[in-house]
């Protein structure tokens, strides 16, 4: 029998699955957006140098801008961000009033803060050359528009895997795909609010799982800056395993809820496409390659070398997406790079004062916890490794049920665990066990950013998504980590 909620309307349409909405919110003023674009180009700027120089005069110069940033950001925000911003106000009050060493744990924390305003701006670069490109939109169709019984792995492993150069702007660029290639196909059938719901569904898993792989995702990048000794590789390839093992999860359990369901008619099956799919890997290589060189030619981490590639890339993409007849055509290069730095960088400012804040609540809030004192009192060190590390995901996300968002909670308990002169585990299995919590949070959390982002360019209520779409898949794998962490600490503990 068919669950009430699962039932289609016989109008096609769902009170959770609302019509496209073409309108976006206001952007900001033009004199307010120039302000904020050469603001945000500054912080990008100052933080890659004091990275690049351990300068603690351009580490100055990067918390200085970062807040002017939020000045200049003020009638940007929402409740969000000023509730964000009057915790962090409260916590360094609290880390000045008790902490033994007050100044180097606040500037650790604006540190914090700097780096991950920087690093998902930085990011965003390269959201805004792949926007652009015919490429990866003909690869977002294909995926959008596979057969029934394809399509959620074509979904999750497609919004994994671009989620490599897209990061968040994965979401509110396949999910306008997925509507429009289900409303544009037959309006009128009527399970057309249990495919959006089936796909939206899928997204949203592969995105969450992929920040415990991909070498681009915010988790892996902030933990490896706290926890000592992670072996960033054995994290990767250990993370894409169980990216594919959660995803058989997912589809069984797709397949298992909506097993009454069938469709009207045999859908035809879109042709690959070999040649977009080519110039994907091309670019994923153009990244990784010349972040590996700079890293190493600097003697840097291969964060920096992310970062610092971040810019090359967006004008060597745009470079060449302009190259006719043997030369490039700077004019609509140097129009497009004015109106990604003065325009639409400019938009990212809500998330990024959302990630600047997060990394400082959790940087701040773990200075004022006596971490040795606390692991003996929960007795760490005595209990299982594979308890304990089943034990984080649950708790992180059941953190993130109470405003928290996931990147405040792991760089809280990545902090926690920095400070312990003894971990309590294998330290690449720990990182693994909080970002496996990032992912979960973002499964089940309505305030998590891309559950939020999902709401605002699709419509779909946030505990639509997470508590009724969601629920029991976070749940069973939740129920995985056991036996996953038990094998894994035998094989790498």
């Amino acid at each position: 029998m068919k669950h009430p909620e699962d039932r289609p309307s016989s109008s096609g349409a769902s009170q959770d699955l609302p019509e496209i909405d073409p309108n976006r919110p206001a952007s900001p003023g033009k004199p307010q957006r120039l302000l904020l674009g050469w603001l945000f180009m500054t912080l990008m700027a100052t933080e890659l140098l004091a990275r690049m120089t351990d300068n603690n005069v351009a580490q100055t110069g990067a918390w200085v801008a970062m807040a002017a940033v939020i000045l200049a950001s003020a009638r940007k925000i929402g409740l969000r961000e000023v509730y964000l911003l009057c915790l962090s106000a409260v916590l360094s009050w609290a880390v000045w009033q008790f902490s033994p060493t007050p100044q180097q744990d606040l500037a650790g924390a604006l540190s914090q803060a700097t780096f991950l305003m920087a690093f998902i701006l930085l990011l965003g670069l390269l959201h805004e050359a792949a926007g652009s490109s015919p490429s990866v939109e003909a690869l977002g169709r294909f995926l959008a528009r596979q057969p029934a019984g394809r399509r959620f792995y074509a979904l999750f492993s497609g919004s994994g895997i671009m989620s490599i150069l897209f990061n968040l702007g994965v979401v509110s660029f396949l999910v306008p795909l997925i509507q429009r290639g289900i409303r544009s196909t037959d309006p009128t059938d009527p399970l057309n609010p249990i495919r959006e719901r089936r796909q939206v569904s899928a997204l949203l898993r592969g995105f969450a799982w992929c920040v415990i792989w991909s070498p681009t995702a915010v988790a892996p990048l902030a933990l490896l800056e706290l926890i000592p000794d992670v072996d960033r590789k054995l994290w990767i390839l250990i993370g894409f395993l169980l990216f594919l093992l959660f995803m058989v999860v997912g589809a069984i359990e797709d397949r298992v809820r909506f097993r009454a369901y069938r469709p009207r008619a045999k859908q035809q099956r879109p042709i690959f496409p070999r040649m977009a799919t080519a110039k994907f890997a091309l670019a994923c290589g153009w990244l990784f390659g010349p972040s590996i060189l700079i890293s190493n030619l600097l003697d840097e981490t291969i964060i920096f070398g992310l970062m610092a590639t971040c810019p090359l890339m967006l004008v060597g993409w745009l470079v060449v997406q302009n190259w006719n007849g043997g030369k490039v055509d700077l004019v609509p290069v140097g129009r497009r790079l004015k109106e990604i730095a003065l325009d639409s960088i400019p938009q990212s400012a809500r998330v990024a004062v959302t990630l600047g804040c997060s990394g400082f609540i959790g940087r701040a809030g773990s200075a004022l916890v006596p971490a040795d004192d606390v692991a003996q009192a929960l007795g760490l060190a005595n209990i299982p490794d594979f308890l304990l590390l089943s034990a984080l995901p649950p708790l992180l996300a059941s953190m993130s049920l109470f405003g928290l968002s996931p990147i405040m909670t792991a760089v809280f308990f990545g902090s926690f665990f920095g400070k312990l002169p003894v971990m309590p585990t294998d330290p690449t299995l720990l990182a693994l066990s909080i970002s496996m919590g990032w992912a979960m949070s973002i499964l089940l959390s309505p305030l998590a950013t891309p559950v939020l982002m999902i709401n605002r360019v699709g419509g779909y209520a946030p505990t639509t998504l997470t508590w009724r779409w969601n629920l029991l898949y976070g749940v069973l794998s939740m129920l995985a980590a056991v036996p996953i962490f038990a094998l894994l600490t035998t094989i790498v503990g």
